[in-house]
């Protein structure tokens, strides 16, 4: 719940697992609506990497390289639009696909293979998700390809993780960017309740913010039956929504979700 300081303790993200994939170049990524999915199934190219260290979880560096171009004119600046971006993301697992990242090698039947420290040239698809405490789950995907493999010092009684540090390349895939992410929320399990509606007395095209509970996969809005044309859930206790075309007077509102509908709320319209 947001406090009147704009805090949300909800929103803070507390990972609790995830999962990291691998396929080939090309491989077709999520689109943005199998991306936002909860049932998200993943290309079959797609290869999970297994158990991940506990304190190898994946590490996103997303800044910017170089410095600003400046002008003559103080204050004027533009970024120079390069950039270095990479994951790093360490496995517990050493196993058949774990070397074929690493190596670039497919093990034969007496599990041999030759290692080149000097790397290998090979580019592939990459896939993250990660689950926090809060429900929320966080997806990224990307063009990669392997510019370092460090494998633990091994230590009696510790896990030996494999590090891996992948360069990341800008797609035309991802809008000529490096990244593609979703946010999902969690959806609640519980029917939204609609608790106030501020400001009263708006028109068709504007804003009005809904407060209440339960609001988190909510898939429609409704002013006096009439679909909102814009909603965006804030948070779980917080919607905004556009008001539809309508006469003035009542127009109850309900909010209606995954687990069920709200009582309506009552609302009289400009």
């Amino acid at each position: 719940m947001v406090d009147a300081f704009g805090n949300d303790i909800s929103a803070v993200g507390i990972p609790v697992t995830g999962t990291l994939g691998f396929a080939p170049e090309l491989t077709p990524l999520p689109t943005p609506e199998e991306g936002g999915s909860s049932t998200l199934v993943l290309d079959p190219a797609f290869e999970k990497a297994g158990l991940i260290t506990e304190d190898g979880g994946f590490e996103w560096n997303l800044e910017p390289d170089g410095d600003r171009q400046k002008f003559l004119q103080e204050g004027y600046s533009i970024p120079t639009g390069l950039a270095d971006p990479t994951l790093v993301v360490k496995l517990a697992q050493y196993d058949r696909l774990a070397r074929k990242i690493a190596w670039g090698k497919t093990p034969d039947a007496n599990g041999f293979i030759t290692i080149d420290a000097g790397g290998y040239i090979g580019d592939l698809a990459v896939f993250t998700e990660e689950i926090f405490k809060n429900g929320v789950i966080v997806r990224r995907v990307a063009d990669a390809f392997l510019t370092k493999a460090k494998v633990d010092k091994t230590e009696r009684g510790k896990v030996r993780g494999l590090e891996l540090t992948f360069g990341l390349r800008r797609s035309p895939r991802l809008n000529n960017e490096h990244v593609g992410e979703w946010l999902i929320p969690p959806v609640s399990s519980i029917a939204p309740t609609i608790t106030s509606a501020n400001p009263s007395g708006k028109a068709a095209g504007e804003t009005v913010t809904l407060t209440g509970t339960g609001f988190y996969g909510a898939t429609s809005v409704t002013f006096g039956g009439v679909e909102s044309p814009l909603f965006k859930v804030e948070t779980a206790t917080q919607i905004k929504a556009a008001l539809p075309p309508g006469a003035a007077g009542s127009a109850p509102i309900v909010v209606t979700g995954p687990a069920g509908s709200s009582a309506p709320r009552a609302y009289t319209r400009a």
